[in-house]
């Protein structure tokens, strides 16, 4: 369902607009903090060092005011229950979306807090706050997909005349492009479609590939997380031991084409990727 500007939805409840839940000037989904896995003073020096640094895990606040429509008691208690289920813990990421600009955003993470002020309720409202724990820091923009074939050849010619005049094949399909619009690297998702064997998938700007020494048949596929570094048949059945080469790759922010191709052609062999952009 797509969101009207304003609003915010955890679940499949929404809020904002519309609905009795007011999001209240707080909601923050831009903050950002950084983690330093590794850091020491210096034995050697002034000062201290610090290792490789990542940005952390952040808390989203959601203050929103709950208020029913008929303002009674009774209704007010509907609509919290709701609130409340929709903050209930996960045992899986979900998604946290809302609508600026007409632009429709969503971070992954686990419901935290719900915690109604109680002094209004009789008037059939509280001010509750809620917060949403973003475990993947980063903002991402709706989901894209594309698809392509193994590369193949068309045309092609050779003339018997004086000296061998050729006409060069044209290579057609094999190759996605990517359009990153975001400021962030961003991990695709990759689904490998039999029959193929030995398939292998390379971001063309830096060479990086992901191959694997396998043969998946018709009905078969091997869905491919890069965020996770898994590679399951059907997913369900690891196949990371198989593979050949883990170059892991990111999308970078602009456009960036992926190759696919394997050991043996075969026709009916596809690869699909998915992608957000991300902030």
């Amino acid at each position: 369902m797509a969101l009207s500007e304003g609003q915010v939805q955890v679940r499949d409840l929404v809020m904002g607009p519309g609905t009795p839940y007011s999001v209240q000037a707080g909601f923050n989904p831009w903050a950002q903090a950084a983690r330093v896995d590794q850091s020491d003073r210096r034995s050697w020096d002034h000062g201290s060092w610090s290792g490789a640094e990542w940005r952390d895990e952040v808390v989203v606040p959601v203050p929103v005011l709950v208020q029913a429509g008929d303002r009674s008691v009774a209704g007010w208690m509907t609509a919290q229950q709701a609130l409340a289920a929709a903050f209930a813990p996960s045992h899986t990421d979900i998604e946290l979306r809302w609508c600026l600009g007409g632009v429709e955003y969503v971070m992954f993470g686990r419901p935290r807090v719900v915690e109604p002020d109680p002094s209004l309720i009789g008037l059939g409202m509280a001010y509750t706050r809620c917060a949403f724990a973003a475990l993947d820091p980063r903002i991402y923009g709706a989901e894209q997909v594309a698809s392509t074939l193994l590369p193949s050849s068309s045309g092609g010619l050779v003339w018997p005349v004086a000296w061998p005049e050729t006409w060069p094949a044209v290579v057609t399909s094999g190759r996605i492009q990517a359009s990153n619009e975001g400021r962030a690297p961003t991990r695709p998702r990759l689904v490998i479609y039999g029959p193929v064997e030995g398939p292998r998938v390379t971001l063309v700007d830096t060479g990086q590939t992901l191959a694997w020494d396998l043969t998946l048949t018709a009905g078969q596929w091997l869905d491919v997380e890069t965020d996770r570094r898994t590679s399951l048949i059907n997913g369900q059945v690891s196949r990371s031991g198989q593979m050949t080469s883990r170059e892991w790759f990111e999308l970078p922010p602009g456009t960036t084409e992926i190759a696919f191709n394997a050991s043996v052609h075969n026709p009916d062999a596809a690869l699909s990727v998915a992608w957000r952009s991300a902030w």
